[in-house]
């Protein structure tokens, strides 16, 4: 019995020593794990989303992609200009085989020779500054080149030759100035005719002041996405439109030009504030012009006046604007709600306020005024009365049922001049309520004072 009871002692202290050691191992397992998680020592290569290999580290990735690049542009004869996507993706692993940079630079290699041929071609790039052009072939860069030399120089003063020369990966483009042959035959025409020097009658023909490219030229092959490649008059109009290549070139000019005086404004105390009416139309003048203007491939792209002298004064235009308070306005009913305000429904302009209400309701008159117009009609306003405020505004009232007021009359603000109905072109009882200046319909709440009830409901 002894025997057992030492014997199962024992077992017991075995089992917690076991139980110790796991535990501690866990421990340090969790830790190690949870550790190199943390330092992200894992990650994946992809080239254009195409998983290219493994790397411990992102200055390894980025050392075996440069390696990868090279290679492919040592073998292609030129660089690789427009870049596939590539992304180095950190990974939370515990164990994970990475490649060396050897490894992975051939990976690389291979992934993005295959998407090169794959989404890539061989062409030409043609960089001034930051602008830059690719073209197919270099067929088509001498065709832009001589497109841009044409129209550098539109008055045929000079001849640009154009000469490279190979710098490194690139060729550096330069340029000759010389006299065309066209400005010497009239140059020597001018000497003799009037019997002036060389120097002279240069001094009087030329206009160019300054002749250069836009900006440093060079042209380079390139490896590129097709879609941004264009060839032949395709790539010549796009380089003209741009103006980021080509020939600048300032010259004098004089000219004469029509020009305008500023408007002079006279306050009005007959014409509503906020409107403006024109009693003198303005007259251009006319001047001349010494001017430099500066031109890229033909479009002006700057112009320095450097004197000017007037040989006709404009005359102004002369504009009164309005200093009258405008009346006020009220809505022409009591009992009712707006169902449709002034604008555009259904592709017609809608001229003025609808207001619903009950049959019968009684309308009075929006302002004082002289009754201008009672109309009964079962067409278009129906049965409608106009009434004249001032010689610039009336206001309208429609789809009557009844009218209240006779030609002539004058009236009060809220006094009755009619009954709601629904007559004419009506969909329901309302009164549609029109303000209408200098012959013209116009929003009412721009006149109301306050209380044009701006909400809505079914519209009748």
């Amino acid at each position: 019995m002894q025997k057992l009871t030492k014997y199962h002692k024992r077992i017991k202290l075995t089992y917690v020593i076991s139980a110790f050691c796991c535990c501690f191992l866990l421990l340090f397992l969790f830790n190690s794990v949870g550790s190199f998680a943390a330092s992200a020592n894992y990650y994946e290569v992809k080239i254009a989303g195409k998983l290219a290999g493994y790397s411990n580290s992102k200055e390894k990735a980025e050392e075996a992609l440069l390696e990868a690049r090279n290679r492919l542009s040592k073998e292609a004869s030129s660089i690789v200009f427009v870049d596939s996507s590539f992304s180095i993706e950190a990974k939370n692993k515990a164990f994970a085989k990475t490649d060396d940079v050897e490894k992975l630079s051939e990976s690389i290699y291979n992934v993005l020779k295959e998407y090169t041929n794959e989404n890539y071609i061989q062409a030409v790039m043609l960089r001034s500054g930051n602008y830059y052009l690719l073209v197919d072939s270099t067929m088509t860069a001498t065709a832009v080149l001589r497109a841009l030399e044409k129209t550098g120089d539109p008055d045929d003063e000079y001849t640009v030759n154009l000469a490279s020369k190979k710098v490194d990966s690139f060729i550096e483009m330069s340029y000759q100035v010389e006299e065309s042959e066209s400005m010497r035959q009239r140059i020597e025409a001018m000497m003799e005719e009037e019997g002036v020097s060389r120097a002279a009658a240069s001094s009087a023909l030329h206009k160019t002041v300054d002749i250069g490219f836009v900006d440093s030229l060079e042209i380079r092959n390139v490896y590129t996405d097709r879609k941004a490649v264009y060839q032949g008059n395709e790539a010549v109009e796009k380089a003209l439109a741009d103006n980021g290549i080509g020939i600048r070139i300032s010259k004098t000019a004089n000219y004469n030009e029509e020009f305008y005086a500023p408007a002079e404004y006279v306050a009005d105390e007959n014409i509503y504030e906020g409107r403006e009416e024109t009693f003198r139309e303005p007259v251009p003048g006319e001047r001349n012009v010494n001017a430099i203007i500066t031109m890229i491939n033909g479009n002006e792209v700057g112009r320095q006046i450097l004197s000017q002298t007037v040989l006709r004064d404009p005359v102004p235009e002369i504009i009164h604007t309005g200093t009258l308070p405008p009346p006020t306005f009220v809505v022409p009913l009591d009992n009712c709600f707006l169902s449709s305000g002034f604008g555009y429904r259904w592709g017609a302009l809608h001229a003025g306020n609808d207001y619903a209400c009950s049959y019968a309701e009684p309308i009075y008159a929006s302002c004082p005024g002289v009754v201008e117009e009672v109309i009964h009609s079962w067409d278009g306003y129906g049965i409608n009365v106009v009434i004249r405020h001032d010689e610039h505004i009336k206001t309208r009232y429609a789809h009557m049922s009844e009218t209240a007021c006779e030609v002539g009359q004058q009236v009060s603000r809220y006094e009755v001049i009619g009954y709601a109905g629904s007559t004419g072109d009506s969909t329901g009882v309302h009164c549609h309520f029109e303000i209408i200046v200098d012959g013209v319909q116009v929003d009412p709440f721009t006149f109301l004072d306050g209380s044009g009830y701006d909400y809505y409901e079914d519209e009748w």
